[in-house]
């Protein structure tokens, strides 16, 4: 029998009411619950008008965009951090998609939604500190949401790839192919392409969207020591990224420490497992996948 993880206790009435009061203050949310609408709509064009986005793209780019609308209009009013994370996850999917294709309409929707996804993050951010700015432990209150922004960027990057590998259309999936080939995988690159995406796309919910966040920063660090060390060649090549036989190890060492320290910490209140936890739904077991004693 799965034996629930005890609640903490609530310090002076505070960390009951934390993920009540974890969102944005001034920015209103319809802004961009109207940038998604758009955005949506934007993408429908783009398959079936100017047909910009190809073959499997058309619907994956739609089904992101849909689902990044819903989470804003049902879930984001009730929990800001997990209906923000979905919506800010399922739209990049779709902006990234559109940009690949060259569907200008989308790419231009995205880029103006865009801007309120971001007011609304840094308005979750000034309100909250400005709210903890008295309490004690203010500072590393702020150091917290410094390290938010890192995981954000860098889990969040991972679906630039995922998104190339598997959701961008035939086109892009066949290139990719075809660079395994490359790589000496004459067998079941597609297979390869495949899984390698969905890895990413892996990474990019643990890390990136906090769920489970341990355990995705471990299986993640893993993958790309095997991807760089086992294929790409990075160590090789010297320590610039940007040289003229291919990148070095500049980026791909960036990329394990950052996953290296979430797999030591967790990734903190603003995440799917901060709310998990606070609500105190886990089982025992699963904790240390989202966080270490001290979280």
């Amino acid at each position: 029998m799965n034996t629930p993880f005890v609640q903490p206790a609530v310090v002076d009435g505070a960390y009951a009411a934390d993920y009540n009061l974890l969102k944005p203050t001034r920015t209103p949310a319809w802004l961009a619950v109207t940038g998604l609408t758009a955005t949506l709509f934007a993408a429908l064009y783009c398959s079936l008008i100017d047909h910009t986005l190809p073959d499997f793209a058309a619907w994956s780019s739609t089904l992101w965009l849909a689902l990044a609308l819903v989470s804003a209009v049902l879930i984001t009013p009730r929990v800001f951090t997990v209906g923000y994370l979905i919506s800010l996850l399922a739209f990049l999917i779709g902006w990234r998609v559109g940009a690949m294709n060259g569907a200008q309409v989308l790419v231009w929707a995205a880029s103006f939604t865009a801007i309120p996804l971001l007011l609304q993050f840094i308005d979750c951010v000034v309100s909250d500190t400005r709210r903890n700015q008295s309490r004690q432990g203010a500072w590393l209150g702020r150091l917290l949401w410094q390290m938010t922004l890192v995981r954000l960027c860098f889990g969040l990057n991972e679906l630039c790839h995922a998104s190339e590998k598997i959701f961008a259309g035939l086109g892009s999936f066949h290139t990719l192919e075809h660079g395994f080939e490359g790589l000496g995988i004459t067998q079941g690159a597609a297979l390869f392409v495949v899984l390698g995406g969905l890895i990413e796309l892996a990474s990019a919910i643990s890390v990136g969207l906090g769920l489970f966040a341990r355990l995705g920063a471990a299986v993640s660090l893993v993958y790309f020591l095997v991807a760089t060390l086992g294929f790409g060649g990075e160590w090789s090549r010297g320590y610039a990224w940007a040289s003229p036989g291919g990148g070095g190890w500049e980026y791909v060492m960036m990329l394990l420490v950052v996953f290296g320290g979430v797999m030591l910490t967790g990734a903190g209140k603003f995440s799917i497992d901060g709310w998990l936890l606070q609500r105190g739904v886990l089982a025992r077991w699963m904790v240390p996948l989202s966080t270490n004693a001290a979280g």
